[in-house]
């Protein structure tokens, strides 16, 4: 029987083994670092691309940064809210045959001037943080009730419930000064007194008419039906990118500037605006402008003379009687020349226009106060007027790397063939 032999190893096998196990170990933490290396530079490029990257700044307002996250949130938005506007567009020229090609062409020139359209969503959000923060400057704050309101009834939920006006309310009407003995030897017929538009309410210190009072009637909506409205919408924002403190925001801000409106417009007067009544007679020929004005000064009738020779068809029925009009209703020369009228019974010089060559005669002038629409643009231009000096004194900074972000997504054409098919 054979007999075990303890075996003899010699201290170069042992370097070699250990030479070898060191290698192997080399081996794999190299290969392990390789594999961790990979992962870590995956895992990188995605937190760059979706966390990192939406944190940078595009532009700073007073230190308060607009993130790539939140600008490309907000451009995503409006395009889809110009492509909806779009279809709806289509929608009615397809079902009633109207001619909507110069909206639709507008809306195209917007969504695909991409640079453009990322300035002006920019600009919004910048106005966005200089409204909060000059109303806050101000001493004006709105707490979270108060926003919260604003959404609900927004998206059509009164707690109160919804005030609704007794009746419609009247149109207003600019009265015509009675007749002076000087326009009583000119004319016999009282020109229409002007009815103003009454598609947007009267402000509050016009008053023209007392407005009815407000009665609350029950809500069509119930709070449940609200709130389930509410997380019906909300997805819709989410889509694009914003979410629900985004969401809120836009109703924060649009509370902050209504209250910054009111702010700065409080003192504005409605001044009034100067209206002239005059009437006029139209020739082709110059020479014959000439000869007629002479007629008019030497004493003959200027509404006969305009009913006979005028070549503005409505003279033959109103003697070339304009009515009453503001600065900025007709053509640069002609408006120019009537203004600068002092006198009642005045006659302008020869005046051309594209038209022709006019007569005009002053029959009335008086400053009377502005109506609800020209009222608002007054006060839209002081506000306009302010902010944008506001906006002047403000640390503002925008940064290039806007240019590149501004998603060219939702596309017109991909959105309408999923709406319409292809």
């Amino acid at each position: 029987m054979a007999k075990n032999k303890n075996r003899i190893v010699s201290k170069k096998h042992v370097a070699r083994q250990e030479r070898e196990r060191q290698q192997s170990a080399l081996v794999r933490n190299i290969f392990i670092g390789v594999v961790a290396m990979v992962i870590l530079l995956v895992g990188y490029g995605f937190l760059d691309q979706n966390i990192l990257q939406t944190k940078r700044a595009v532009a700073t307002v007073n230190g308060e940064e607009i993130t790539i996250g939140q600008f490309e949130a907000r451009v995503r938005l409006g395009r889809s809210g110009l492509i909806n506007q779009y279809a709806q567009y289509l929608q009615l020229a397809q079902s009633f045959g109207m001619d909507f090609e110069t909206q639709l062409s507008q809306i195209e020139n917007q969504l695909y001037d991409y640079e453009a359209f990322g300035q002006s969503v920019l600009d919004t959000m910048v106005y966005e943080l200089l409204y909060r923060q000059i109303a806050q400057e101000e001493g004006i704050t709105f707490s979270a009730e108060e926003i919260e309101a604003s959404i609900q009834e927004d998206l059509g939920y009164y707690a109160d419930g919804t005030p609704t006006p007794d009746s419609e309310p009247a149109a207003t009407v600019v009265e015509v000064s009675t007749l002076s003995p000087e326009q009583l030897e000119l004319v016999t017929v009282t020109p229409e007194p002007t009815v103003a538009p009454t598609s947007t309410p009267a402000v509050e210190d016009a008053e023209p008419t007392a407005a009815p009072i407000p009665t609350m009637t029950a809500t069509a909506f119930t709070y449940e039906g609200y709130q389930q409205t509410y997380a019906e919408t909300l997805p819709l924002y989410e889509e694009y990118g914003v979410d629900e403190a985004g969401f809120r925001f836009l109703f924060e801000a649009n509370q902050y500037y209504l209250a910054l409106y009111d702010m700065v417009t409080a003192d504005v007067e409605n001044e009034g605006q100067d209206y002239i009544w005059a009437r006029h007679i139209l020739v082709d020929d110059p020479l014959v402008a000439d000869v007629l004005r002479e007629k008019v000064l030497a004493g003959e009738d200027f509404g006969e003379l305009a009913a006979e020779l005028s070549t503005d068809p409505s003279a033959a029925t109103n003697n070339g009687d304009l009515g009453w009009f503001t600065f900025g209703s007709m053509v640069a020369p002609f408006e120019e020349a009537a203004f600068a009228l002092e006198n009642i019974g005045d006659v302008s010089e020869v005046v051309q226009t594209d038209f022709g060559y006019h007569i005009i005669q002053l029959l009335g002038r008086e400053t009377r106060p502005m109506d609800a629409n020209a009222y608002r643009s007054l006060k839209d231009s002081v506000f306009q007027e302010w902010i944008t000096a506001k906006r002047d004194e403000s640390n503002i900074e925008f940064f290039d790397i806007w240019q590149s972000s501004v998603p060219q997504d939702p596309d017109l054409q991909q959105a309408l063939a999923q709406m319409y098919g292809q």
